[in-house]
């Protein structure tokens, strides 16, 4: 479900046709790399994963990079152009995390202020509010659209999400088992379909007033993916426009792996070589650059599940075999996943960094730094992401 929102939130707008196959696109990236880390990590049962933050970033940065193309640009050049975003990113990010395992340079990421990263991370939050409701609505969150969010159809399109992630910030301050969430998720989804059955509304109904994903109706992915060679359709002035975003990425996500890595070696008091850690990371995104995988690596919270279920290596390929598996033939089963969910999803884990960053950080940091975080925030929030 986080993958999926994931792939929703990148492949959204002018993509939402190549829905389908971006969503095995993000499965396949995410699998690949959790086969390479669960062979080769020091700690058996670690998980990869797609990261919240890097992901928030890099799918604004392909919105902004399809706005900026001339309307006139073919359905397949969008794509071209977004799929050769994401391959870029994740060879910039795989060479980076490369370098950095290589010349042991793990600690030096970690001088970067708190207060640098709280602002990035509380803007990606922005992001993923913003992403959650155009989601939800297809309308974006800004000032200008207000009245239109507050009449009675919209608001019934993005009250529900915003309910669900609420109680999901609720419940996982109040409660820290990890069935808690997953359990909460599979509920909404079924209470939204009793909901759907009570109202006498089919599930066809439903998919054409836009209530849930559309996704069989999307092309195929290899139909989609048959043109990739062609790099002579993708639009290169555009990407190398976002240059800052793309470099924001790879930081960041050195960033979260140092993090991740290092709050799973106090937690599991288990030795966890970082630079180590950081090679395989490296190598996984190269790897998955190639054929145009997204980004991922190391995850903090899956990694503890795992660990806390008494996780192996084995469980880990099995875990991937799946994700292959749906990633192959079963994409069309998730057109059945509700938009209020995926939008929920999403808004939980935006508010849960803004919650982070504007309210506990005030607990925590000096003045000084945690003016900083709200200055990021503000300017990214205001007059852009890269200038924040």
């Amino acid at each position: 479900l986080f993958d999926l929102s994931y792939a929703v939130l990148i492949f959204s707008g002018s993509l939402s046709p190549h829905l389908s196959p971006g969503i095995g696109l993000v499965l396949f990236s995410a699998a690949s790399t959790r086969i390479l880390v669960a062979l080769t990590s020091s700690l058996p049962g670690m998980v990869a994963d797609l990261s919240t933050v890097p992901t928030a970033i890099l799918a604004w940065s392909v919105g902004a990079i399809i706005k900026s193309l001339p309307p006139t640009t073919s359905a397949i050049e969008l794509w071209m152009t977004a799929l050769a975003t994401i391959a870029l990113t994740s060879l910039l990010t795989g060479a980076f995390l490369l370098l950095l395992g290589w010349l042991r340079l793990g600690k030096l990421v970690r001088s970067i202020p708190d207060a640098v990263i709280g602002g990035f991370i509380a803007s990606t939050g922005w992001l993923l509010v913003k992403g959650a409701f155009k989601l939800m609505t297809n309308h974006p969150l800004e000032l200008a659209q207000l009245p239109v969010l507050l009449q009675a159809h919209a608001l019934m399109e993005w009250l529900p999400g915003l309910l669900l992630a609420l109680y999901l910030l609720l419940i996982s301050h109040l409660r820290s088992h990890p069935l808690i969430l997953s359990a909460s998720l599979v509920g909404s989804i079924a209470l939204f379909y009793i909901l759907l059955s009570l109202s006498g509304t089919s599930a066809a109904q439903a998919s054409n007033q836009g209530w849930i994903l559309n996704i069989a109706a999307t092309p195929k992915a290899h139909s989609s993916h048959s043109h990739f060679l062609n790099l002579s359709q993708v639009h290169w002035s555009a990407i190398a426009a976002q240059w800052m975003c793309l470099a924001t990425v790879s930081v960041t996500a050195a960033i979260s792996l140092l993090m991740n890595v290092s709050s799973l070696k106090l937690v599991t008091q288990q030795k966890i070589d970082i630079n180590r850690e950081l090679t395989i990371a490296g190598m996984g995104n190269l790897a998955i650059g190639l054929f145009g995988g997204i980004l991922s690596f190391h995850s903090l919270s899956k990694s503890m599940l795992a660990h806390k279920m008494g996780s192996n290596r084995l469980a880990t390929l099995i875990d991937a075999g799946v994700f292959l598996v749906v990633s192959t033939v079963g994409v069309s089963l998730l057109s059945y996943c509700p938009k209020p969910v995926l939008g929920g999803l999403l808004l939980f884990l935006g508010l849960s960094l803004l919650v982070e960053w504007v309210v506990i950080a005030g607990f925590k940091l000096s003045l000084r730094d945690y003016l900083v975080v709200q200055v990021v925030l503000i300017v990214s929030a205001t007059v852009g992401f890269v200038q924040g």
